[in-house]
C-alpha cells in the first residue's frame, strides 16, 4: 500500500493529472495549440495557417452541433459567420465537452453529438473552406443559403455535408 501512496503523492505533485495540449485545425487550415480542462474551457493559441485580419483572438463555438474554431474582433462576441468548423480524423482531435476526455469526431468534424443540427452549424459548414469573413460574393449567396435551412434544419446541398 505505501508504495501506491507514494506513486499518487508524485503524480498529484508533478501534475499526471493535468490535460495535455491538444492540436485543433479548422476548414480553413488554421493549427491551433488547446489546452482545455474537463470542467470546460480550452485556452487556445494560433500555431499555423492564415490569420484573419483584424481578429486578434480565437475562441470555441459550442452552442449548436458543429463545433467551431472562431475569429474574434477584440471583446466582441462572434457570430457563427466568423466561425468554421473543427476537422478531425478521431475523437482525440477534438476538444473535450465539459466533463469529457475527448471531444467526438464524426464524419471527420468535431461534434456535440446530442444536439439537433441549427441555422449556425449550417453557416459554419456553408462558409467552411471559404476563407474568413462573409463579404466575398461566394460567400454572400452561401451565407444566405445557409440561413434558410428550414425546420428541422437541412444543410443547404452546395455546402458541405454534416
Amino acid at each position: 500500500m505505501r508504495p501506491l501512496a507514494l506513486l499518487l503523492l508524485l503524480c498529484v505533485v508533478s501534475g499526471c493529472s493535468k490535460e495535455k495540449p491538444r492540436s485543433l485545425s479548422d476548414t480553413e487550415g488554421r493549427k491551433v495549440k488547446a489546452l482545455c480542462k474537463r470542467e470546460g474551457g480550452c485556452k487556445l493559441k494560433q500555431v499555423g495557417g492564415a490569420t484573419h485580419e483584424g481578429h486578434s483572438k480565437l475562441s470555441l463555438h459550442r452552442d449548436s452541433r458543429h463545433v467551431g474554431l472562431c475569429s474574434v474582433n477584440g471583446e466582441a462576441k462572434p457570430t457563427p459567420a466568423d466561425c468554421r468548423p473543427l476537422v478531425c480524423e478521431k475523437n482525440a482531435d477534438c476538444p473535450p465537452a465539459h466533463g469529457m476526455k475527448h471531444g467526438n469526431c464524426i464524419n471527420q468534424y468535431c461534434v456535440e453529438p446530442t444536439a439537433e443540427l441549427a441555422v449556425a452549424d449550417s453557416i459554419m459548414l456553408c462558409l467552411a473552406g471559404t476563407g474568413f469573413g462573409k463579404t466575398d460574393p461566394k460567400q454572400v449567396g452561401l451565407y444566405a443559403m445557409a440561413l434558410n435551412c428550414g425546420e428541422p434544419c437541412k444543410v443547404p446541398a452546395p455546402c458541405r455535408q454534416p
